[in-house]
């Protein structure tokens, strides 16, 4: 079986987002990918300043830029898509997002960057949300990059590997499968992390 998935991450070091088209197969129990074409989109010097300051705004300032990062995610996928000249490939669109909120104390987990405004504008599905459920259950957060490099070995190019960890987070959501462990994260059970947004069935 094939999918093909567009990974998205925010880059805090260079200020960037970006994205990553993979194709995975897997057979039996074993997974190959092949990473298609990647791209990165510089942040302006607004988004910037918005971005840096998201934990001390007003909650409903706050719930107003994960609206509106979710609605720049979604325009600058589409961008890709149509650039890349991948009209109908990408089966499933991952968000990864950028950190807004992290409390390890009170199991607060916020990505910002609104799964539903990616899917509606791109009309493609899209998984967000990853690590809340893993949250929820007593786990702490990892990395995904960890995982996805267990079960796919080194993640190329390098430079887009978390936006690739976030395209197979998402397949292996899609398929329901488990993308979390207990025994790497101290959680109660395995879990599936992600919440899924239609945007178009395929």
């Amino acid at each position: 079986m094939v999918y093909r998935a567009l990974g998205t991450c925010s880059n805090t070091i260079q200020q960037t987002l970006e994205l990553a088209f993979v194709s995975f197969e897997v057979s039996g129990q074993q997974w190959a990918y092949e990473t298609r074409q990647v791209a990165s989109y510089p942040y302006t010097e607004e988004w910037q300043n918005r971005l840096e300051g998201a934990a001390s705004l007003a909650a409903i300032d706050y719930m107003q830029l994960h609206v509106d990062y979710g609605h720049l995610i979604g325009n600058i996928a589409k961008l890709f898509i149509n650039d890349q000249q991948l009209d109908y490939q990408v089966q499933l669109i991952a968000v990864a997002g950028h950190s807004g909120l992290y409390s390890t104390s009170t199991k607060i987990n916020h990505q910002l960057g609104d799964g539903a405004a990616v899917a509606a504008i791109t009309g493609i599905n899209v998984v967000s949300d990853f690590k809340n459920i893993n949250l929820a259950l007593g786990g702490r957060t990892i990395p995904i990059v960890n995982h996805a490099e267990k079960i796919l070995t080194v993640l190329e190019p390098a430079a887009y590997k978390e936006s690739i960890a976030a395209a197979f987070f998402a397949v292996l959501r899609w398929r329901e499968e488990n993308n979390f462990f207990s025994a790497d994260t101290g959680a109660e059970r395995d879990s599936i992390g992600g919440a899924v947004w239609v945007g178009q069935e395929w």
